[in-house]
């Protein structure tokens, strides 16, 4: 009863222990799934903000649930998605100054939770609002943070992006020098990426500080890059067709500077004609000026070219394109500067208006110079060229101050890689020469296992005593070349390497120990029986026919091979293969005659070559040749030498079949 009370008490235990973990397990599931429905939830709030199909109010009210929701869940990761999108929302919809008040709200969000990915972020869109409002220097200081971040990072396509967006100041600030090694620093982190629009970006930007900087084959060089690029449909496809004008554009303006004003003229009027650039009027109205430019500058007296250039102007003014109208008034003031100076004049004036209020003082400096040529005698232009002058001086010196500590790091990174790689170059080399030792040795060994059991097998069907002792001999041969000529060179190697781990020779050595090993293999390879035999046994003879040396095989065709059995065939094999190697290194021939012929059931095989020729006691006392002897007695054969000094060598092998 006792035993009966205790086991009912277990067995009740266990019943409400099992309940009680169900509970639990349920309510830890049910929390679980609840979870997983809010954060779907949210994310389609978060596809509602991103996407193109809903107006401006529903995409910033879906944006603001979805960024009280991850607030609400603690979702730190969520929230820094959030705060991103929203600030490339603000830009779009309200202007860069309140987006770059929320990017700051993500920085700090971000640096709070030591989220490097959206640190780098911020930085770069802090740079890309900045530089929207013309301030250059802060925008520079952003991209500089931003590309240290995704360097350390490993994100080497925002590292290029950054230097690319880096380089496009330095540019608009005419430091061209310091533009094209920004660019080209961005393309080291872009090189086996298919981030093909930005590659095509950077070459643009390279191209341009060549131009500038009247380095005009160079820009060219650079330009043609992007035509290459854009021979490849994948490459076409990213970097977008309507982008094209932009780069041809670019090299119709190089082939002007370099007078070759017919080709420049060629594509911009080509460009003109295309659907793409007449529907996009700021883009049509670009290429129209530098047309219109290009062939005052061909011909001074064109009449079409005050035409083209004011309906340039007049397309720019209706579409408010403020960058646009500088360059035309630019260009009209330098087409009446020798015509109507009055006209000059206004056209310089204007050209100062559209830029004055911005930061770029590359671009005043460029229309302040035609002004005070114009005006000489004007104080106060010569004021503002100076003034212009001296602010682009100081911001180039403190982007590259900027700048070069990142440069500086670079170097040492790289520096530090480098050593990183040689050691691990060093460790794995080392590995190598050792295990490469191990495997020629094992080869070897393997080697001489291996045709020792091919051998004995072969030869136990035949004369058992005879096979055994034409297999012993051939064994001896080979394990005595394995030992003198490759454990020797291996072990000499090996002593160089502990000597000295860098000493060139070791490769050499190592690729001399492989060839080696190669001859004793191809010496003891296998091959077929079967009906390719004949075509075998005409590869092995040719493989020796190399340095000038000449091989007659006559009648080998005409033998009916496949009547003829596998052991014959393989002793001949062997037997030819000895006779060919003895030729190639001792008898210095240059001509090898082989005759086959089967006449009564009998093969007959001659052989005969120009070489040296041995005496009758050096013939004796060569193992390789005694062992041919022993493999035609086995299948009861004969073999016959004939030889002397200076008359060549003669063999004649006769095999009943």
């Amino acid at each position: 009863m006792k035993q009966f009370t205790v086991a009912s008490l277990f067995f009740l235990f266990a019943i409400v222990n099992s309940f009680f973990y169900s509970c639990n397990n349920i309510t830890d599931n049910e929390i679980s799934l609840k979870r997983i429905k809010q954060i779907d939830s949210l994310n389609n709030y978060y596809s509602v903000a991103v996407s193109s199909s809903f107006s401006k109010e529903k995409k910033l009210e879906a944006l603001d649930t979805f960024l009280k929701g991850t607030e609400k869940l603690k979702i730190d990761s969520l929230k820094c998605k959030g705060l991103y999108l929203q600030s490339k929302l603000l830009n779009k919809y309200v202007g860069p100054k309140i987006a770059l008040e929320k990017t700051k709200v993500l920085l700090q969000f971000a640096q709070k939770n030591n989220d490097s990915f959206y640190i780098g972020r911020a930085f770069y869109r802090q740079g890309f609002y900045n530089k929207k409002q013309n301030n250059f220097l802060k925008a520079f200081g952003y991209y500089n943070q931003s590309f240290k971040i995704h360097r350390d990072l490993g994100d080497s396509i925002y590292a290029g992006k950054s230097l690319f967006a880096m380089a496009n100041i330095q540019k608009t600030l005419g430091d061209y020098n310091a533009s094209k090694t920004s660019a080209t620093d961005g393309l080291k982190y872009l090189e086996n990426s298919k981030e093909y629009r930005m590659k095509a970006g950077l070459f643009q930007s390279i191209s341009l500080a060549f131009k500038e900087l009247g380095d005009y084959e160079e820009a060219f060089l650079w330009s043609d890059k992007i035509n290459h690029l854009l021979k490849d449909s994948i490459a076409l496809k990213k970097i977008g067709v309507h982008n094209i004008p932009i780069f041809k554009n670019t090299m119709a303006n190089i082939l002007a500077e370099q007078k070759k004003y017919g080709e420049s003229i060629g594509i911009l009027q080509s460009l003109l004609k295309e659907k793409t650039v007449i529907q996009q009027r700021t883009q049509y109205a670009l290429i129209l000026n530098n047309f219109g430019y290009v062939k005052f500058l061909q011909d001074k007296e064109n009449k079409e070219s005050k035409a083209i250039l004011l309906k340039a102007l007049e397309i720019r003014d209706e579409e408010r394109d403020v960058f646009g109208l500088f360059s035309s008034n630019i260009h009209l003031s330098k087409f009446y500067k020798n015509k109507d100076v009055s006209k000059a004049k206004h056209h310089a004036r204007e050209a100062y208006e559209n830029v004055k209020d911005f930061n770029d003082y590359e671009a005043l400096l460029e229309v302040l110079t035609l002004i005070t040529e114009l005006e000489p005698s004007s104080l106060k232009d010569l004021q503002r060229f100076k003034d212009a002058s001296l602010n682009l001086m100081k911001l180039r010196k403190k982007t590259r101050e900027i700048y070069a500590p990142t440069r500086f790091e670079n170097e040492n990174l790289l520096k530090e890689n480098e050593e990183k790689n040689r050691k691990i170059i060093e460790v794995r080399n080392q590995n190598t020469i050792y295990l490469l030792g191990m495997l020629l040795l094992l080869s070897g060994i393997g080697f001489a296992i291996y045709f020792f059991r091919q051998r004995t097998q072969h030869l136990a069907q035949q004369n058992k005593m005879v096979q055994f002792q034409a297999s012993y001999e051939t064994e001896t041969r080979i394990s005595k070349r394995l030992h003198d000529e490759l454990g020797n060179d291996i072990f000499q190697v090996m002593l160089q390497y502990q000597n000295d781990p860098h000493d060139p020779q070791i490769k050499e050595k190592l690729n001399t120990s492989y060839l080696k090993a190669r001859d004793i293999s191809r010496e003891n390879n296998e091959f077929e029986t079967d009906e390719t035999f004949s075509e075998e046994l005409n590869n092995m003879l040719h493989n020796y026919t190399q340095n000038g040396i000449q091989l007659m095989a006559r009648g080998l065709d005409r033998i009916d091979w496949d009547h003829i059995s596998k052991p014959i065939k393989i002793t001949v094999y062997r037997v030819l293969q000895e006779l060919m190697t003895n030729m190639q290194k001792h008898s210095k021939a240059k001509l090898v005659v082989l005759i086959f012929s089967n006449i009564d059931n009998v093969l007959r095989i001659k052989y005969s070559d120009n070489g040296v020729g041995v005496t009758k006691e050096h013939l004796q006392s060569k193992n390789g040749l005694r062992n041919t002897e022993k493999r035609i007695q086995a299948i009861q054969g004969t073999l016959i030498f004939e030889s002397e000094k200076d008359k060549g060598f003669k063999a004649e092998i006769k095999i009943p079949n």
